[in-house]
């Protein structure tokens, strides 16, 4: 079973003034090299794409490098606050094979770690 993850991570947050990046706890870049290094520590995990717009993601995720992150460099038109879910959808299904599986997350939580998506795949592959 091939499973890659679409991260989605887009600049320009209204809320919370760059909260994908800002420092979280031990991390200096913040949510995103959270989810990241959990994702990278998921045995089933072949791929993450990280679809973002933002610069100091895409310099951070080139730094990173892990062989795992692939990055998608999303279209400025897909990548606001008026972006509707449904798009954004029909843009990510063109990142990925028909044999492949889907795993859609956020940064924004934080708390589902790695054990979290490996229980999840487990169960998913029983059924």
């Amino acid at each position: 079973m091939i499973i890659k993850v679409f991260l989605p991570c887009r600049s320009g947050s209204q809320r919370v003034k760059n909260k994908n990046i800002r420092k979280f706890n031990k991390y200096k870049f913040g949510l995103i090299e959270l989810k990241l290094n959990q994702l990278i520590k998921v045995k089933q995990i072949n791929e993450i794409i990280l679809s973002t717009d933002d610069k100091k993601i895409i310099q951070f995720a080139k730094k990173f490098n892990n062989k795992k992150i692939k990055l998608d460099i999303r279209p400025k038109r897909l990548s606001t606050s008026k972006t509707k879910t449904d798009n954004l959808i029909k843009y990510a299904g063109n990142l990925f094979n028909k044999n492949e599986h889907v795993l859609w997350t956020h940064v924004t939580s934080p708390f589902f770690d790695e054990k979290n998506y490996s229980d999840a795949i487990v169960f998913i592959k029983k059924i």
